[in-house]
């Protein structure tokens, strides 16, 4: 049960690779998943291939198949509560068939690591209390994974191999850390891409750029970090707006001679390091993805998706689609000047992804809840908040904590203290169900100590949880009932969902 990857397991074994006829995916798909990532030059596919993509894309497990799914989860310390709210969830994960998470706590021997503990690093035991919580399968890509530096990074990754929790999105170089990694399941194979959103401004683009994963290219470079999904900001704003920055680049530098040649079209416009665009949006952000980026990132689910049965993917994301300052709103998010809406390029981003193999979309990051979409059949949830969220608390803080205001906010904020826990049930390969149980994370209704730890939730919160999911996901046309304190999302059985595009 335990991860493969470009360097060891299914993935990095040239015998296992040697056996698999070159007609399943062509050479440059096998080219990938040993290591060599996309950027290696496509090669025809042999003649005579009868393989039909469709079939190999589709989801191939047939008997009842129960995902479960939450958010972040930093975890200082190992949890192994006995209180029964929190027995409930963790019985809800342990009797799926697989249970995933985001990872950001870092592992390390705390004894002996010789780097920098801070962040959010924790003792190497929370590896088993989190496969104990039936985690099988996590996302390592955030900004978060380097919280030791790449030792820790690499701690995380063994120690999470060494208990048999598979885990994506990091690696000694990029084809490692985009490559797919594989979970056996006694009902197939369940496959996983993690990816981290680094956008080209502010905290979360500049700060982590030292995180980022690159490729090896001839035996040269190739740095280890995170699977990184480039993103570059557009200020939204008028067109009257943009024609006015335009003059004032214009009146700084002289005319722009020909903008095209620099990658600037006729309705946006580059100042003093920003790009503006023209949209009906004034005052949001539009976030174009690096095409380069997606297109290995597809191709590894593609590919991926040929050797399992199920596939995952999935990306941390501190992207919204309004400016980036705090909300101290009663339902901001922590730090990012939050709204429940996603941003424009996860909505692309997802479709994307199932189009070219996905049977699930899962985003974290915001540490907010947002909408659940169903697209050609399969789930997108494109926020999921926390579930263990002890974040600042690890080993005590080093100022007041009283005395922090910025501090107890960010612990207390009601956004990043609800969430849900959902899960998705396959039955003859096809989604017929949605579950959401509603999650109370303590606020400032609990001791600090005790705040983050996940509790079903009381039924008036539940409640409550629920009415602001179902509002959220009716953007989607997604119909939640509320049913015992849980949210249901029934699909009809009679109907196939549609094939990926080709």
């Amino acid at each position: 049960m335990g991860r493969t990857n470009g360097r060891a397991g299914l993935v990095g074994s040239s015998a296992w690779r040697a056996s698999v006829p070159a007609t399943i995916v062509g050479p440059a798909c096998l080219a990938l998943l040993a290591g060599a990532g996309a950027h290696a030059q496509p090669s025809p596919a042999p003649t005579g291939s009868t393989r039909d993509a469709a079939k190999e894309l589709a989801l191939k497990i047939a008997a009842p198949f129960t995902v479960a799914t939450v958010g972040d989860i930093i975890e200082p310390q190992p949890l192994a509560r006995e209180a029964p709210g929190y027995q409930q969830l963790i019985g809800v994960i342990r009797a799926s068939d697989v249970g995933f998470g985001n990872m950001e706590s870092s592992l390390i021997d705390i004894d002996h690591f010789s780097g920098a503990i801070a962040g959010t690093e924790a003792p190497l035991a929370v590896g088993q209390a989190i496969k104990d919580m039936g985690v099988k399968i996590v996302n390592h890509a955030n900004n978060h994974a380097v919280d030791g530096g790449i030792a820790g990074m690499l701690s995380t990754d063994a120690a999470l191999d060494a208990v048999g929790i598979v885990h994506a999105g990091t690696g000694h170089d990029l084809a490692e850390a985009r490559a797919p990694h594989y979970l056996e399941t006694a009902k197939g194979r369940v496959g996983v891409v993690g990816m981290f959103a680094i956008d080209d401004v502010g905290h979360y683009g500049l700060n982590y750029k030292m995180a980022e994963a690159t490729y090896r290219v001839r035996g040269v470079g190739g740095a280890p970090g995170v699977d990184s999904l480039h993103l570059t900001d557009f200020h939204v704003v008028t067109p009257e707006q943009l024609q006015y920055l335009k003059t004032i680049r214009d009146e700084l530098y002289g005319p722009a001679g020909d903008p095209e040649a620099f990658g600037e079209q006729p309705n946006q416009v580059k100042l003093l390091d920003d790009w503006y665009m023209a949209g009906d949006q004034p005052g949001s952000i539009h976030y174009a993805i690096n095409p380069d980026d997606e297109k290995d990132i597809l191709q590894s689910i593609r590919n991926g998706k040929t050797y399992a049965d199920f596939m995952i993917a999935t990306i941390h994301a501190h992207e919204t689609p309004l400016v980036k300052t705090i909300d101290h709103g009663p339902r901001g998010g922590w730090g990012n000047g939050i709204d429940h809406t996603p941003a424009d390029f996860l909505v692309k981003l997802a479709h994307d992804c199932i189009d070219n193999g996905a049977d699930m979309f899962v985003a974290h990051g915001v540490h907010a809840l947002s909408g659940v979409e169903i697209y050609r059949g399969k789930p997108i949830f494109y926020g999921l908040s926390n579930f263990v969220f002890q974040f600042g608390i690890q080993y005590g803080a080093g100022d007041d904590v009283f005395a922090n205001a910025q501090k107890l906010w960010t612990l207390e904020n009601p956004a990043n203290q609800e969430t849900v826990l959902a899960t998705s049930r396959f039955e003859g390969g096809r989604l017929v169900e949605v579950r959401l149980y509603p999650v109370e994370l303590g606020g400032s209704q609990r001791p600090l100590s005790q705040m983050g730890i996940p509790m079903a939730a009381s039924p008036e919160a539940g409640r409550r949880i629920l009415e602001e999911m179902q509002a959220w996901s009716k953007a989607f046309g997604t119909v939640i009932s509320i049913e015992n304190n849980v949210g249901v999302i029934r699909l009809a059985t009679t109907s196939a969902p549609t094939p990926s595009r080709q």
